[in-house]
């Protein structure tokens, strides 16, 4: 399936490939939640990666057609000049939790992560002489750590050693013990710097909630290595306290032991979540710098507001922060437009130039708790002291948590050989709770002072004429989203009526520009029972809807 986009100048190359589609009931583990499993769930940005000559690789998983967990492992290569190849690295169960590094030749390498109740591998994919992959087995946990790697994440080192960094958990968070399953974690280093194969226990501690059952998407460590060859990670902690908040961590090994100070953490007395995925990058001095979320909550745990940081170590235990992102550019829930700033992958080009990508966040309290979509690729670049930022990819606002077009993973990256910047993605398309496929994105620009707001646009984001489009959910208990489209800039009302014609609400009265729009209305106050939704734009337009609402 590819994706139609419009292409101006910058603009070299965009594929929307049709991978995965109509995965079945997820709920088969004994979890109590869904889990929702992209392309490549080792929630990290290293499943894709740029070599020396300008090649950008991407490792994913397949699933068969009608299959929950069985599938192919594929390697697609993306040359300089526009065209492609796909290789089948192995068929097999689960193997969706992959990482690609490459060697000084360019030549890519493969680490998969799997999980049964006995045992925990780490498999490693790479090609011979012959153009053939081979396989090995680089190590066996037995249950060390736990019974289930759920995060990999990777890097290479200056002398092409490679890095491995392991989230282990008590067992298998797609299971019956998922609101469990963070408690007493285990972050591993597994290298072969020296030679042979080897791990070390960089931290055992309570890894930040998994949070699947709220939102889809997550990202809780990342892995740098520095021209020296010291090790830099991050990873976010749950915090046992009243406020129950988060906090992200940084260490690093150059002392010749795992040295950890905190990086970001939650203000103080709040319920806070610092250092929601969370990207670690390292500028050409070799000064850490950190891009995540961070997520202001109220006493009930809703979320209030969410804010892009970047953080930047500034010696020995000590941090700056700056905002740089607080309000979406377009995609947004019934919350309203204060949440932005997930999925971020932070990287400094060869000229010390920051570049950075993140989505926004639809944020909408649905019937009985606050659920959050992550949609839009931002990209962003500091000219002058001050970021520039621009939406490259547009996704239409989400009707329901399980009815929604979102972003399930990123990665940016910038080609020091032809200084082209490539954004790979993964699309999440939610069609039920237990119904989604999986679109692979690609994007790349040579010029970053020819991308404005028109230069990238997708179809779905052209509103082309005035609509009401049907509430979610409907019947509704409480609260439904209503959302609708006008085509150019309008006077909109938007008002609620019952049975009687009598009107007892006014949900939108103003002039508004070209766009689509969603808005909660709040019925708590209101007697179960038929309404009427009607919508007025410009001259010519009216539009009613029907509403359910039972309790």
């Amino acid at each position: 399936m590819r994706n139609c986009l419009q292409m101006i100048t910058c603009l070299l190359m965009i594929d929307s490939q049709f991978v995965a589609a109509g995965i079945q009931d997820q709920k088969t583990n004994g979890s109590q939640i869904t889990i929702y499993y992209g392309l490549n769930d080792s929630h990290s940005r290293s499943w894709a990666q740029i070599n020396n000559d300008g090649f950008v690789g991407i490792s994913y998983f397949q699933r068969f057609e009608k299959s929950d967990d069985e599938g192919t492992l594929l390697y697609k290569t993306i040359h300089p000049d526009g065209s492609e190849n796909i290789d089948t690295v192995t068929s097999g169960t689960r193997l969706e939790k992959s990482v690609l590094l490459f060697d000084a030749e360019s030549d890519p390498h493969i680490f998969v992560a799997r999980s049964d109740e006995h045992d925990q591998v780490i498999d490693h994919y790479y090609k011979n002489s012959t153009n053939h992959w081979h396989n090995e087995t680089l190590i066996h946990f037995y249950n060390e750590g736990g019974k289930f790697i759920y995060e990999l994440s990777a890097d290479t080192g200056p002398d092409y050693s490679f890095h491995l960094l392991i989230l282990k958990t008590r067992s298998d968070v797609d299971s019956e013990d998922f609101m469990d399953a963070w408690i007493g974690s285990n972050l591993y280093h597994l290298t072969n710097g020296t030679g042979n194969w080897e791990k070390d226990l960089v931290h055992h501690y309570d890894m930040a909630y998994t949070y699947d059952m709220y939102i889809k998407s997550s990202i809780r460590q990342d892995i740098k290595v520095d021209d020296e060859g010291y090790v830099h990670v991050i990873f976010a902690e749950q915090i046992h306290a009243t406020d129950d908040p988060s906090r992200l961590w940084y260490a690093t090994n150059k002392t010749g032991n795992w040295e950890m100070e905190i990086a970001l953490n939650n203000d103080y007395g709040a319920k806070d979540d610092a250092g929601w995925y969370p990207s670690l990058c390292l500028d050409n001095s070799g000064t850490p710098y950190i891009s995540c979320m961070y997520v202001n909550r109220v006493l009930t745990h809703s979320a209030v507001y969410c804010k892009l940081f970047l953080l930047k170590r500034l010696g020995d235990h000590g941090w700056g922060s700056e905002i740089i992102a607080e309000r979406d550019d377009g995609y947004y829930g019934g919350d309203g437009r204060k949440y932005t700033g997930g999925l971020s992958h932070l990287v400094f080009d060869k000229n010390n130039t920051p570049h950075i990508i993140f989505s926004d966040i639809a944020s909408t309290h649905w019937p009985g708790t606050q659920r959050l979509n992550v949609g839009n690729i931002r990209y962003g670049i500091l000219k002058n002291g001050a970021w520039d930022f621009t939406t490259i990819y547009r996704q239409p606002l989400p009707v329901g948590f399980f009815n929604a077009v979102e972003m399930h993973g990123m990665c940016l990256l910038v080609s020091e050989a032809t200084d082209t910047i490539h954004v790979v993605g993964q699309e999440l398309v939610t069609t039920e709770e237990t119904q989604y496929a999986c679109n692979l994105l690609h994007f790349a620009w040579e010029d970053t002072n020819e991308i404005d707001q028109s230069s990238v646009e997708t179809d779905q984001s052209v509103v082309h004429q005035f609509r009401l489009h049907h509430n979610y959910p409907n019947p509704f208990n409480n609260t439904t989203l209503i959302s609708y489209s006008i085509p150019r800039s309008s006077f909109v009302t938007l008002k609620v009526y019952d049975l009687l014609g009598r009107e007892i609400q006014t949900l939108v009265s103003e002039f508004q520009q070209a766009d689509s729009y969603v808005i909660c209305f709040d019925a708590s106050q209101h007697a179960s029972g038929i309404y009427f939704c009607v919508m007025h734009a410009g001259n010519t337009f009216s539009e009613t809807m029907k509403l359910v609402l039972l309790r």
